[in-house]
């Protein structure tokens, strides 16, 4: 379902359409709920300030838009040899967006000991390591997917016209931050965000955004150097 706002606010600009993910506008629910419109990754607003895409009242009905949410990717679906991405920008050994192969999985059986009421329980911890990573980690279901159809057909034709894997890391760097595919944008969302902290103390825009927003990457200050003698119009051009 696409709405028009027909008025602007801080959130929402008039005239765009959106798309809804609930509306609620039959008059039969919740007083507090009803005249709502819940719009996609934005939020919850009042009816009155959108219109349907023809220029009319919304309708005065409930809507609710089907989501399907992905299965998550378990211990018990990976393979040896299966390619896997990295979701989580936790990790100092992964970067966010790589592609890893697996190389070994391992479940290991222990005892616990519970103090506080002197029994035990029985925890299987699964781990899974990569190749070219020195050190196997706890899998972890919300940090790793599955490729999706692009990714696996890239790698599937790389493999096949060049006989490599090139898109998948097979080595730990010293600094993750020479993994990242578009190394422009990472940097420039690091040095906006940097920018917008309010809490830099005595450090400079870019030994913070080092230190506190990059520290993941091993951020060093001459990453930064390239945007340093740039016009505002050249920054714009590599963030679009």
């Amino acid at each position: 379902m696409i709405v028009v706002c027909k008025r602007g606010t801080k959130r929402l600009i008039k005239g765009h359409r959106y798309e809804v993910t609930s509306l609620f506008n039959s008059g039969t629910g919740s007083p507090w709920r009803n005249g709502k419109i819940v719009i996609k990754d934005v939020g919850r607003f009042s009816v009155n300030s959108f219109t349907d895409t023809n220029g009319k009242e919304i309708a005065k009905v409930d809507y609710q838009a089907t989501i399907v949410r992905p299965r998550r990717y378990t211990f018990e679906d990976c393979s040896k040899g299966d390619i896997l991405v990295c979701n989580s920008d936790r990790y100092k050994t992964f970067v966010k967006g790589g592609m890893y192969k697996i190389e070994e999985l391992t479940t290991v059986n222990s005892v616990v000991n519970i103090k506080y009421n002197n029994t035990t329980r029985n925890v299987t911890t699964n781990y899974v390591k990569f190749v070219g990573i020195k050190r196997k980690i706890k899998f972890n279901s919300w940090s790793f997917r599955r490729l999706n159809s692009d990714e696996a057909r890239e790698i599937s034709l790389n493999h096949i016209l060049n006989n490599e894997d090139t898109n998948i890391i097979i080595e730990s760097v010293k600094r993750n931050i020479e993994l990242v595919d578009d190394k422009d944008d990472v940097l420039l969302k690091i040095l906006a965000k940097s920018i917008l902290d309010p809490y830099r103390h005595n450090l400079s825009v870019i030994e913070w955004g080092c230190n506190k927003h990059g520290d993941k990457l091993s951020l060093e200050s001459s990453d930064f150097d390239p945007y340093l003698n740039m016009t505002l119009a050249d920054i714009l051009k590599k963030i679009d």
